[in-house]
């Protein structure tokens, strides 16, 4: 239990590191221009609702050894909170090279195909990026055992949830 917690402790480090505020205010001068065709901005609002659209009885179900109740965590992300565990879904707007730049960090990373145009599975979840700027991101903090699903499965079943997110616009 140990590690899955070093893991989620990384990851938070990461989203909060200086490259990830330096691509919050570049999305938020791209949402506050009113140049067309910057749909990123936009596009992660879509977070603040996600856990209720996509993680649906179905999917919940899949995943989770109990019920699970979806709640809003921030303009971008959200979480589906539960008595073992919870998900947690974030949304972000970066080039493929911030994304890349980001990703190298992330521990014991498996290349995850069909989601998005680049996706990596790690040991407590996903990111994905998809063209021109999308990014989807899916953490599980749980009880060892808490999640049914474990590999390629669950790299497949949190995939589904974002590539629904990628084909979306608000």
């Amino acid at each position: 239990m140990a590690r899955p917690l070093l893991y989620l402790v990384l990851a938070a480090t990461l989203a909060n590191s200086p490259g990830a505020c330096e691509k919050s205010a570049a999305s938020q001068s791209a949402a506050a221009g009113s140049s067309a065709g910057g749909s990123g901005g936009d596009w992660t609002s879509l977070g603040a609702t996600a856990c209720a659209k996509y993680f649906t009885p179905e999917v919940n179900a899949a995943l989770l050894t109990g019920p699970g109740t979806p709640m809003t965590r921030s303009a971008t992300s959200c979480t589906v909170e539960a008595a073992g565990g919870n998900i947690q879904l974030s949304l972000a707007s970066e080039n493929i090279a911030s994304f890349n730049a980001g990703v190298k960090y992330l521990p014991d990373t498996v290349a995850l195909p069909g989601v998005g145009d680049r996706a990596l599975q790690d040991a407590v979840g996903i990111t994905a990026y998809k063209a021109p700027d999308r990014v989807c991101t899916i953490l599980l903090a749980g009880d060892d055992g808490y999640f049914k699903q474990s590999g390629p499965q669950l790299g497949q079943t949190l995939g589904g949830v974002c590539n629904k997110l990628f084909a979306t616009n608000p």
